[in-house]
């Protein structure tokens, strides 16, 4: 199935920028079947000449078990650059630099955690632990859960689940809790409104509208 999620961002009530999230297809990768799962965020307008942002990934993600298999990541954030591929096997990481680290079998990055969540029953009250890999570390990402809460965005007014998954700081994410993800609360558990806490602040993704298969929704 081809999903693409569109977002707007925002710095307070000002748009700045603009985010996608996308199932681009299936491939097969070292002989397994895998999502491909693209994402894109950037800034726009007179906000870039203040802070430019602009990155790009794409996250090869087992159909079956929600590991990565392949990471790509090119970000571009102010005056920080960085490019860089990683292919999971097994029980280690392999990084384009040349750099081995060992990892969970079941590890995944970001983007592939958040689909995983997508496709588990959860409810307010629960915290899921996720086998988690980023910047040469590895480490268990807990998700607490809370709601139902009610969120508007540009695409509507939904009722939501809260996650707030607690990760490692890095040079993308200043902060342990970098990320609040308010989820509709039927079965697909759509991302409906992203907070990323940013070296300059944080930016509001909300979602402007969904795409199945190009038809816009």
């Amino acid at each position: 199935m081809n999903e693409r999620l569109n977002y707007g961002g925002y710095y307070g009530l000002l748009r700045v920028g603009s985010s996608y999230m996308e199932i681009s297809g299936v491939e097969k990768l070292k002989d397994k079947p895998a999502y491909i799962i693209e994402s894109s965020q950037k800034t726009e307008g007179i906000f870039s000449f203040f802070f430019h942002l602009e990155d790009y990934y794409v996250s090869y993600v087992d159909t079956g078990s929600f590991s990565t298999s392949r990471f790509i990541k090119k970000i571009h954030e102010g005056n920080y650059k960085n490019e860089v591929t990683l292919d999971f096997e097994r029980d280690s990481v392999f990084y384009s630099n040349g750099k081995k680290v060992d990892a969970n079998p079941e590890a995944k990055d970001i983007f592939a955690s958040i689909y995983y969540m997508r496709n588990i029953t959860f409810s307010p009250g629960d915290t899921i632990s996720i086998p988690f890999h980023s910047s040469g570390k590895n480490y268990d990402m807990i998700v607490p859960v809370s709601g139902p809460y009610w969120i508007t965005v540009p695409a509507g007014k939904y009722e939501t689940y809260l996650l707030s998954p607690v990760v490692p700081k890095g040079k993308i994410f200043r902060s342990s809790e970098p990320l609040k993800i308010w989820v509709s609360i039927d079965s697909l558990h759509v991302p409906l409104k992203i907070e990323s806490h940013l070296s300059f602040g944080t930016i509001s993704f909300m979602l402007e509208s969904i795409e199945i298969g190009g038809r816009r929704k």
